[in-house]
């Protein structure tokens, strides 16, 4: 896994430089950090931060200006909607700082797009790899991906991917790929969009009121590559952390 040691972040609509101590050190203080991956304009891991202001909540997508918006808005003193335990880095998950090895309890990849769909769906090992790297050992992953994008027209960029499936996922290897970078599977289904309680608005609006939206769900554990996954690390039933917007990662 390729790994980068400069750690930019979004300040306002700069991308500065965050001292990887200074990161460490609001790791430490926090209760929970999540990792929201490919998260595209950020307002996903915004909420998060807001709802839960007693953890961290770091955003990393290569696409800074895509964040820019939602930095500005965290940069704002708490009373007037600010976050700041919201932290949103510029880089891609398959060349991850190494400041973000192994500090989540939990990640999140939703609604992927780009490189990091084409990764999760294949099991491209830099984007497991990656994924893995930024987990604590019994961290939870979560992956939602909308099967809209699979119907005609389908988009010119995903026209080579299989369609992910939860029969697929056993079918084409993608298990076994997850279980070799520590990801040891714990849940796969279609669930209708209405059931992913967080759904953000802007992807509700997308789909309109009367939109039946099916998504792809993963769930996953981080696990030792080389031991086998126990009863007991099994991935909990979701709590509402995790909320989907359209085409991030785009």
């Amino acid at each position: 896994m390729n790994t980068a040691s400069r750690l930019k972040v979004l300040a306002g609509k700069k991308l500065v430089d965050l001292d990887p101590a200074e990161l460490a050190a609001a790791l430490a203080a926090s209760d929970h950090v999540l990792v929201d991956v490919g998260t595209g304009d950020a307002r996903t891991a915004y909420r998060q931060a807001v709802a839960h202001p007693e953890w961290t909540v770091i955003g990393v997508d290569p696409a800074w200006q895509r964040m820019a918006e939602t930095a500005v808005r965290a940069a704002r003193k708490p009373a007037k909607g600010g976050a700041p335990n919201l932290v949103l880095v510029n880089a891609a998950i398959e060349t991850v700082p190494t400041a973000l090895s192994g500090v989540a309890d939990e990640v999140t990849v939703l609604m992927p797009w780009g490189k990091l769909l084409r990764g999760v769906v294949l099991g491209e090992d830099d984007v497991l790899s990656g994924l893995r790297a930024v987990a604590k050992d019994g961290a939870p992953l979560e992956l939602s991906i909308g099967t809209s994008i699979w119907r005609e027209p389908v988009p010119l960029e995903i026209r080579d991917l299989p369609e992910l499936t939860p029969e697929a996922v056993e079918s084409t290897g993608l298990a076994d790929r997850l279980a070799a970078f520590g990801w040891q599977v714990t849940d796969v289904r279609l669930v209708p969009h209405t059931e992913l309680e967080t759904i953000s608005s802007s992807w509700a609006r997308r789909l309109g009121s009367g939109a039946t939206e099916t998504v792809f769900r993963l769930r996953a554990v981080a696990v030792d590559p080389r031991e086998p996954v126990r009863p007991d690390q099994a991935a909990p039933e979701a709590d509402g952390h995790a909320a989907a917007e359209p085409e991030r990662g785009a």
